[in-house]
């Protein structure tokens, strides 16, 4: 007895190899879709998408990352990489920064801002000689604050161990391979964080608004205004209790060893107009600032001050304490293009 007829055999064969060639289509669809994420995100479109992960679990980091590779495909140079914590994301803006090079002397620069809120100076150590080998900038302007060498509060710490530094600091492996050269594999990553929905939110909040080059506009005034919790005579008395603190910062002072020149800006802060933070300004120039600059001294390190500038930005221009908005962030980018105009051998 037969179990099946000649055309049940022949629909079940014939179901078979409609099966077999859509796995056969699937399977050949995806080095297209890879093939399309690349191309798509090496072009002018690419930046109107949403930035591919580098896997660092940091949307800015990821945004200002794909907005560098961006800026340097298009311009062939990184002539200065602005470096630091918050204060240098939302107070340093490159494109005033080169127009006001430019005017002054007549020459073109190419800039970004890699600041990252809560960056200490270990941090910014990892990722600047990732990023010296990846862009190879002239110059690293660091922004420095007390915080940096003695953070008690908040660092993005892990941001030294992700695989694009590592990869990039001579630590090999497939991943970090892949996040540094496959577009199409950072994609991917992408999508696996758009599949939770608060990462879609978080996304939207961590990286906008992100203005070119890497600068993040602080808006208006912040309310409440935050407490002082890091400039206070209290913790400028501890700030180098630790030999590590300055350890810290003569490590990212060997980075010059890889070619790469290296200036310290003063981090500007707010200062009072009743001196009711006299005492505050005290102990910082008496003693968190002299160990500061006879490290720099000793490592031939050239160090702005921003003293003049911060006082001269009326409090309206300031975000908060700490933070200027993008009306302080232009006039204080325009200060800074001034003295790279003046030092512009810097550059040669």
């Amino acid at each position: 007895m037969h179990l099946f007829s000649r055309e049940t055999i022949q629909i079940k064969s014939f179901s078979f190899s409609q099966s077999l060639r859509g796995i056969v289509y699937f399977l050949l669809t995806i080095p297209l879709v890879f093939l399309t994420a690349e191309i798509v995100a090496r072009s002018p479109i690419g930046i109107l998408l949403p930035a591919p992960s580098v896997n660092a679990d940091n949307f800015l980091f990821d945004a200002k990352i794909y907005q560098l590779e961006n800026q340097l495909r298009r311009d062939g140079s990184l002539d200065c990489l602005f470096l630091g914590s918050s204060v240098a994301n939302s107070d340093i803006d490159p494109a005033v920064v080169e127009q006001v090079y430019r005017e002054k002397t007549g020459e073109t620069i190419h800039c970004f801002n890699l600041g990252l809120p809560a960056m200490t100076i270990e941090t910014a150590s990892a990722l600047a000689e990732a990023a010296i080998a990846r862009f190879h900038p002239k110059v690293i302007f660091y922004a420095i604050l007390p915080r940096d060498v003695h953070d008690a509060i908040a660092n993005v710490e892990y941001l030294g161990e992700i695989d694009w530094v590592k990869y990039n600091r001579g630590v090999p492996s497939l991943n970090g391979w892949l996040v540094n050269h496959s577009y199409a594999y950072r994609y991917f990553m992408t999508w696996r964080y758009w599949l939770a929905l608060p990462n879609r939110a978080k996304m939207e909040a961590e990286a906008s608004p992100l203005a070119a080059k890497g600068y993040q506009p602080a808006p208006g005034i912040r309310e409440p205004y935050i407490e002082n919790l890091t400039m206070t005579p209290e913790r400028l008395h501890e700030a180098w209790d630790d030999p590590r603190q300055a350890q810290a910062v003569e490590y990212f002072l060997t980075l010059q060893q890889k070619g790469v020149k290296i200036v310290f800006l003063e981090g500007p802060s707010y200062h009072e107009s009743d001196a009711s933070d006299a005492e505050t300004w005290r102990v910082y120039e008496t003693e968190y600032l002299p160990t500061l600059i006879q490290i720099l001294d000793e490592n031939q390190i050239p160090f702005w001050r921003t003293q003049e500038i911060a006082i001269a930005i009326p409090k309206e221009h300031w975000f908060d304490w700490l933070h200027l908005n993008s009306d302080g962030a232009a006039a204080f980018s325009q200060w800074l293009g001034e003295m790279m105009a003046e030092n512009r051998g810097l550059f040669k």
